[in-house]
């Protein structure tokens, strides 16, 4: 039985030290080498995106619009198939507070026709739709909200600063 010394013990760790590097070091190549080439996208297969702009300023009694461009994004290979029930819900709306009270939503009233909707959107494609929402200026001040939307059934929680 051979008993080892402080300088063996000490040879061993730093040899086990050194491999471990190299097999991290190896690991997070192979990764950049996947990531650097494209082999592994990063995107959502399905991205809603949104863009507020709000046109006037608050005021008391003046009117409050945002206008919102919508963009949907199929990220896949495939074909995304687009179904709702109605053209009334290709885009829904509404405006809560930061802590998650309704202050506004959409009117029920908005002219539309009650006709299911259906039809794909390609591979590597995006669809866009611009909107203009009329918001109550007695119920919304300027502050810090939240948009959320719903284009073609798909939901976006948007941040949003009113002044």
């Amino acid at each position: 039985m051979s008993m080892n010394g402080p300088d063996s013990a000490a040879a061993n760790a730093r040899s086990n030290l050194i491999r471990l590097a190299l097999v991290v070091l190896a690991m997070t190549g192979v990764i950049a080498f996947y990531l650097g080439t494209g082999r592994v996208d990063l995107r959502d297969p399905v991205e809603v995106t949104a863009r507020v702009t709000q046109p006037v300023t608050w005021t008391q009694g003046g009117p409050l619009s945002l206008d919102v461009a919508v963009t949907l994004t199929n990220n896949t290979d495939e074909p995304l198939p687009l179904s709702i029930a109605s053209q009334c819900d290709i885009f829904q709306w509404f405006v809560a507070d930061e802590d998650m009270n309704l202050v506004q939503s959409q009117r029920g009233d908005e002219p539309c026709v009650d006709v299911p909707m259906r039809g794909s959107l390609d591979a590597n494609h995006k669809i866009s739709g611009e909107f203009s929402l009329s918001l109550d200026p007695a119920r919304v001040k300027p502050g810090d909200y939240i948009l959320f939307i719903r284009y073609w059934g798909h939901e976006l929680r948007q941040p949003i600063t009113i002044d």
